[in-house]
């Protein structure tokens, strides 16, 4: 799940791009830089990234003439400075991250959200249908599912319910399970024999529910998330021409109107880049303060 997500925020970027020029001016224009963030390819080698840049950029040059470049940030707060000092043009945070680095430097502004299918953005805590624990702590020392791909915001749910109660997850649960995929790991409970629960998202629980309807009901969901900002295209404000925001913006915006880009989209389970939600702001200091960034958090 998290590879179609990357993939598709990867995808839907450079289609915008390959949108946003028509008949070009004759001089060319300085290459616009683009960063995402390496949690959002945690499950995937690096060697996956390049290869799919590739013949992304060759996409962009064929179609537009507009030279890019797309690269990977290991930290939010590296993306933040980069972002600050004019290194990068765009980036996409996931919108918990950006909840937190907006808190840093005010001057970063959201410019569209990559927009899912499934939504709101939502964490599970799951367990057997006859399973009496209510809560994380009714499950200490269990044994926890947490498939490969696990989105980050369902990640940081489960992480900061375990250092709360002052151990990290690793340590909380006698023992973490890496499943192929949510839908395993969702089966794996439903068995009820070696592991007690799982933490899935939403769309996980859409499919489990639709491809297992009999299965379902072996299983039910006993710790619900906060709704989650979804991930945001940012900018620093004063860095990047008004004009370069404004064609990015528009072209991020028909992306999915294009043959190809609906292709891709559909493919990766994107609803598109869209405009920001008239919501998001509430939903940044919402989720900042159920969730500190991990430097106030620790204070």
């Amino acid at each position: 799940m998290r590879v179609r997500q990357s993939v598709s925020i990867l995808a839907a970027v450079i289609l915008g791009l390959a949108a946003v020029t028509g008949t070009g001016p004759a001089k060319e224009p300085a290459p616009v830089r683009v960063a995402m963030l390496s949690s959002m390819f945690r499950d995937v080698k690096p060697a996956m990234f390049n290869a799919l840049s590739k013949p992304f950029y060759a996409l962009v040059e064929a179609q537009t003439g507009l030279k890019s470049e797309l690269l990977m940030v290991a930290t939010p707060d590296e993306m933040r400075q980069q972002l600050e000092s004019g290194k990068l043009q765009f980036g996409v945070f996931h919108g918990f991250e950006f909840a937190w680095m907006q808190q840093k430097s005010p001057a970063l502004q959201p410019l569209m959200i990559a927009a899912p299918v499934h939504r709101p953005l939502k964490a599970f805590l799951v367990v057997h249908a006859t399973c009496a624990a209510k809560s994380f702590a009714d499950l200490q020392g269990k044994t926890l599912a947490l498939p490969t791909g696990t989105r980050e915001y369902s990640r940081l749910f489960a992480e900061r319910a375990c250092s709360q109660a002052g151990k990290p997850l690793l340590e909380y649960f006698g023992k973490v399970t890496n499943p192929a995929n949510a839908e395993n790991a969702l089966h794996d409970v439903a068995d009820n024999k070696d592991v007690q629960a799982a933490v899935v998202d939403g769309a996980a629980m859409q499919c489990f529910a639709e491809r297992n309807p009999g299965r379902l009901k072996k299983v039910k969901v006993i710790v619900t998330s906060e709704v989650f900002p979804e991930s945001v295209v940012a900018f620093r404000q004063g860095m990047v021409d008004a004009a370069v925001v404004t064609r990015f913006s528009n072209g991020m915006a028909n992306a999915h109107a294009t043959p190809l880009g609906k292709q891709l989209l559909s493919l990766w389970a994107m609803a598109g880049f869209q405009p920001i939600p008239a919501e998001y702001k509430q939903q940044l200091a919402t989720i900042a303060k159920a969730y500190p960034a991990p430097d106030a958090s620790a204070n």
